[in-house]
């Protein structure tokens, strides 16, 4: 099974907004990544797990802007929906943040 990898851009809600209560570890697993596929007004949802690492090796903060993280995915089907350019949400039992695609990581 190889690992699909994206670059990416994340905010994360202040928990006052409904964010996370507490921080994240720099290496993550307890977040899913929301991602979208189509056009309107047929666009197909699907949450993905995922393993979110933050590139500067600080730990995710709720209320986070522009974090540069790298997500790896183990379901190859991620590559459909996640393109450079593409947006996604970042959920844990609802919405706390949200990103955006900045390249594709191929190793």
């Amino acid at each position: 099974m190889s690992q699909v990898k994206v670059r990416a851009l994340i905010t994360l809600l202040p928990s006052e907004e409904g964010g996370l209560p507490h921080g994240l570890s720099s290496r993550t697993q307890s977040l899913v990544v929301c991602a979208c596929r189509g056009k309107e007004p047929k666009v197909q949802s699907r949450p993905f797990a995922a393993a979110i690492t933050a590139d500067d090796e600080e730990p995710l903060a709720p209320g986070d802007r522009n974090h540069v993280v790298t997500i790896a995915f183990t379901d190859e089907e991620a590559i459909e929906y996640l393109h450079p350019g593409d947006r996604f949400r970042l959920w844990c039992g609802h919405d706390v943040g949200r990103g955006i695609v900045s390249r594709r990581v191929f190793s």
